[in-house]
C-alpha cells in the first residue's frame, strides 16, 4: 500500500508541471473595454490601470462562450484576453491572441 501511494504522489509530480507548460508563454488581461476601435482595444482593468490591445488577422474572438469571427466587444463589455509581445505595434501594450467578452448583465 505504501508503494502505491508513493507511486501516486510520484506520477502526479510528474503529470502536473505538463499542465502549466501546455498553456505557454502568453500572459491575461482582464477588465472593462472603455475604448474599441477597428484594430484595437482599450481596457481598464481591476487595479484601474489602461492597456490597450492590438488585434491580428489571427485574433479568435469569442463572445459568450462562442466563436464568432465577427464579433467584437463593445464598449462596457467584461473581458479576458490572452495577450503576447510578438508583433507589437507601436503606441500599443499588447498583441491579443485570443479574446473571451461578455456584456454585463444589468442589474435590477
Amino acid at each position: 500500500m505504501k508503494q502505491m501511494s508513493h507511486l501516486l504522489i510520484l506520477v502526479a509530480l510528474l503529470i502536473l508541471p505538463g499542465f502549466a507548460w501546455g498553456h505557454g508563454d502568453a500572459s491575461h488581461v482582464m477588465g472593462t473595454v472603455t475604448t474599441m476601435e477597428d484594430d484595437y482595444v482599450v481596457v481598464k482593468t481591476a487595479k484601474g490601470d489602461s492597456v490597450s490591445l492590438a488585434f491580428q488577422l489571427e485574433t479568435i474572438f469569442q463572445q459568450n462562450g462562442i466563436h464568432k469571427k465577427d464579433a467584437r466587444p463593445q464598449v462596457g463589455d467584461r473581458l479576458v484576453a490572452e495577450v503576447t509581445k510578438k508583433g507589437l505595434p507601436e503606441n500599443r501594450d499588447w498583441v491579443a491572441t485570443e479574446i473571451t467578452f461578455a456584456t454585463p448583465k444589468a442589474k435590477p
